[in-house]
């Protein structure tokens, strides 16, 4: 368990830290991208005031002056050769030294055919009249130019002269690697501090975290083990509770068919049927509804199904309902009830017969419980009281009806609980209520027992649906 539990925890740290991982990536990779557009975009802005700047104070007619002075390419061979191309190549040289630039600013113009040339440079190397396409467009423009490409960013500004007309222009460039060199930095600094925040937030989580996360699965086991221990407790409660009622062969013994419906809503039912033979001629049986369903209910189960054993072979001459009358004496001093007004409703509902096969007769009894009687081809329903055996909020010394049937070959009776009729379902969401389960059997009257058993079993599945079982159901049919 202990190595299970270890595992258990390394897998959440390392899901944790995984996490954490994913997320400063993604965090780390957004935030580069981000600042290469900014620094890209920065770069543009600083080449374009530079060029801007340079625009205004280099004299307008220098670059003209200068192609009427060298009229071919070479003819400049350093900066101090002449005093105009000194000044616009100072002026050049000076703002490139200020802002750093690696690729040096450049004067251009048209030359006698129209192609760009380079007048003067920031370089101490004069590149009068060579080619200028490499480096800005082909021709002078009247605005400002900005762009940017995969290698190059670049800025050019219009010199005019006094006229309006431009003369040349000035072109300011930066290499795209130069711009991101800051981005890159940034990068490196935030994966070192990244690097540094991981080693931290790793001690944290096998410190602070693992002992919580280990501590968390050991109460997990300890509380999945509690509810094996449960479960089997209740399993264990159910075997009992089986071995307390009756089988189904135990009334097939007596009568001439019989089925039975017990579907608990849990592992254990608050619903049970019970039967107990007399003579070879007399037979009880009884289906009962104790309070609530699950554990609680199968405890006031096995209480109402182990009285009904010490009661019914001890008054055997009885009628049903004075059998109900002493159950329910015996619930209430059994649970200490007298005396109480509140919380003392644990207790039953039941259907008690009596049937003398010599005689051909039933006597029934109910707590709030009915008996559904066919006969002669016809279903009867006969209700019981409105009165429950056990609980404190009735009178201790409680009276019950006895019903007399003189029965006939072939008659069938029903005695259930009312999980059945209360079931929530169909396509309006509502009971199956009693009058459905009447004309469920009317319908089927003619069928053996065993059909029976099937139909009302699907009836039930095909009403509940996707529905969960509100109650606990046990449906009791005799063919008397």
């Amino acid at each position: 368990m202990q190595a299970a539990q270890k595992a258990g925890s390394r897998r959440i740290l390392r899901l944790l830290y995984g996490t954490l991982v994913v997320l400063c990536a993604a965090f780390i990779g957004a935030a580069h991208w981000h600042e290469l557009r900014s620094q890209r975009q920065e770069a543009l802005d600083r080449l374009g005031t530079v060029a801007a700047t340079l625009a205004d104070q280099i004299p307008a007619r220098h670059p003209s002056l200068l192609m009427e002075k060298y009229g071919a390419a070479g003819l400049i061979i350093r900066p101090t050769q002449d005093a105009r191309y000194f000044l616009v190549h100072e002026q050049l040289r000076k703002a490139a030294l200020r802002n750093g630039l690696q690729a040096p600013l450049l004067v251009v113009a048209a030359d006698e055919r129209g192609r760009m040339v380079v007048i003067a440079t920031s370089e101490e190397q004069p590149r009068f009249r060579e080619p200028a396409a490499p480096w800005g467009s082909d021709r002078l423009s009247t605005e400002a130019v900005r762009r940017m490409d995969d290698q190059w960013i670049l800025a050019a500004e219009p010199i005019i002269d006094e006229r309006g007309a431009v003369n040349a222009q000035v072109l300011a460039r930066m290499p795209v690697s130069q711009a991101e060199a800051g981005a890159f930095a940034a990068l490196l600094r935030h994966i070192v501090v990244a690097l540094l925040l991981f080693g931290l937030a790793g001690l944290f989580l096998l410190r602070s975290v693992g002992h919580w996360v280990r501590q968390n699965e050991a109460d997990r086991i300890a509380l999945a083990a509690r509810n094996l221990d449960i479960s089997d407790s209740i399993a264990y409660a159910g075997r009992i509770q089986r071995a307390l009622v009756p089988p189904a062969s135990a009334y097939r013994e007596f009568f001439d068919a019989a089925f039975i419906i017990d579907r608990p809503k849990d592992l254990v039912s608050g619903d049970f049927h019970w039967c107990h033979r007399v003579s070879p001629d007399v037979c009880f049986v009884a289906a009962a509804d104790a309070t609530g369903h699950g554990l609680p209910g199968a405890m006031m189960a096995a209480i109402g199904c182990s009285l009904l054993n010490e009661i019914v072979p001890a008054h055997a001459e009885k009628d049903p309902s004075e059998i109900l009358g002493m159950l329910n004496t015996r619930v209430v001093t059994t649970l200490h009830q007298q005396g109480q007004r509140r919380g003392g409703g644990d207790g039953m509902d039941i259907a008690l017969c009596r049937i003398d096969r010599a005689q051909r007769e039933i006597l029934f009894a109910g707590a709030f419980r009915p008996l559904f009687w066919l006969h002669d081809g016809q279903l009867s329903v006969i209700n019981g009281d409105r009165q429950p055996v056990g609980g404190a909020h009735h009178e201790l010394d409680r009276r019950f009806t006895c019903h007399r049937l003189a029965y006939a070959p072939g008659d069938r009776i029903y005695l259930f609980s009312d999980g059945y009729v209360d079931q929530f379902g169909g396509p309006e969401r509502k009971r199956f209520m009693s009058d459905r389960l009447q004309q469920l059997l009317e319908r089927n009257l003619a069928e053996p027992m065993d059909r029976q058993a099937e139909l009302l079993e699907q009836a039930f599945l095909a009403w509940k649906g996707a529905e969960e079982q509100v109650d606990d159901v046990c449906l009791l049919g005799i063919a008397v």
